[in-house]
């Protein structure tokens, strides 16, 4: 069982269901899905990141993360039972497969969704007269290469 909130008795309370006793195939299942629901998430994140001790939201992220995987450990998208079918929506996330949104909060989380490469252009200078790439610009603030 992992600590820090990340329990089988928690996953079951956002299941609006009792927990099953330790031991038994759901708890093991469950704590399985919690385990590697948490590790997916801190390769993700922070190298610090440890099941005892980890910022918050992550609990709450990887309890969700093991609550998809517990309820669909196939990863199934479509499910029929005789008339009655069920379809999960397209783009719905399945199994430990994290959204681009969960990425960019444990990114965040993580001290390194802020900073971005940009690629800029400047004008140069080519056989003594300056030009701008792709167009030229005479008024280059930053003067001959």
């Amino acid at each position: 069982m992992m600590a820090a909130g990340l329990t089988v008795a928690a996953l079951f309370a956002r299941l609006g269901r009792p927990a099953p006793e330790p031991g038994t195939p759901d708890w093991e299942r469950a704590s399985a899905a919690i385990e590697d629901a948490f590790w997916v998430i801190a390769a993700q994140g922070h190298p610090a990141w440890s099941p005892e001790r980890h910022p918050r939201v992550i609990r709450t992220l990887a309890l969700a993360v093991a609550d998809r995987r517990f309820r669909n450990p196939e990863s199934y998208v479509q499910e029929q039972a005789g008339e009655v079918s069920y379809r999960m929506a397209d783009g719905s996330p399945v199994g430990l497969a994290l959204t681009r949104g969960e990425v960019a909060l444990i990114e965040r989380v993580a001290g390194r969704g802020g900073l971005k490469s940009v690629q800029g252009q400047r004008s140069v200078l080519s056989r003594g007269l300056r030009t701008g790439y792709p167009f030229p610009d005479p008024e280059d603030s930053w003067g001959p290469v």
